[in-house]
């Protein structure tokens, strides 16, 4: 086993135990995953990120606790790239724009050998719904505390494409409008900003289920240009 197997697979088992006992201490408290995708893929050429799952499900009865009293270190995403995988549903918004803006070659295989997760885990609408639970705040801070480890000591991606500005605020990774800004809309509002951490690109774009306005026409095929042209080799 690789140092990165071992590492990830630790980090698999600290995750499900840590997010089991939270979410156990109250029978309303959420349930939670990490991944869309597949996470075992060393060094990946994109990391996409977002704040949190959305819905809601409380954790008591997710299929996994009903099945076997826990949610397991097996059971923290999915086996397969999700917005690959939803290429054609209708239901899914999330992932069309993005699939949109990964269209030439070398983009769209960074796109499919992507590695998706979120900041936070625990299923609700927004990540600062958390904070109506008794250990909401601890949930938080649990989450964004690993999400830090495995992406900076165990994945360490190429890239990382933040989606929705609140994504990175819960990491304490902050962008400036004047210096970070790579691409602008027509009328000079920010398409994509760019910083770079620990040698890894991050990338900010405006969360593509929502701000239709930077998701369409002009601004959708300006942002495709760029994340084209950007992973060509």
């Amino acid at each position: 086993m690789s140092d990165f197997e071992t590492k990830r697979k630790k980090w698999l088992e600290e995750v499900a135990e840590g997010c089991h006992n939270l979410a156990i201490a109250d029978k309303d408290n959420p349930d939670f995953y990490v991944f869309q995708s597949k996470s075992d893929i060393e060094s990946p050429e994109l990391l996409i990120i977002g704040a949190n799952p959305g819905s809601f499900v409380k954790y008591i009865d997710s299929n996994p606790y009903k099945e076997k009293g826990y949610r397991d270190k097996n059971n923290l995403g999915y086996d397969s790239n999700q917005y690959i995988e939803n290429e054609n549903n209708p239901k899914w918004k999330i992932n069309k724009p993005i699939l949109k803006m990964f269209t030439e070659i070398d983009a769209r295989k960074a796109l499919e050998n992507s590695v998706i997760m979120n900041v936070v885990y625990f299923n609700t609408a927004k990540v600062t719904d958390l904070k109506k639970y008794r250990n909401g705040t601890e949930m938080i801070d649990f989450c964004t505390d690993k999400t830090r480890e495995f992406i900076y000591e165990i994945l360490k991606p190429k890239n990382i494409l933040f989606l929705g500005i609140d994504a990175p605020k819960w990491m304490n990774v902050k962008f400036d409008r004047q210096t970070d800004t790579v691409l602008e809309t027509d009328d000079k509002l920010f398409l994509i900003q760019s910083k770079q951490i620990e040698s890894i690109n991050h990338f900010l774009i405006y969360h593509p289920s929502m701000n239709q306005k930077f998701n369409s026409g002009r601004n959708l095929e300006l942002k495709r240009n760029y994340f084209n042209e950007y992973f060509k080799k």
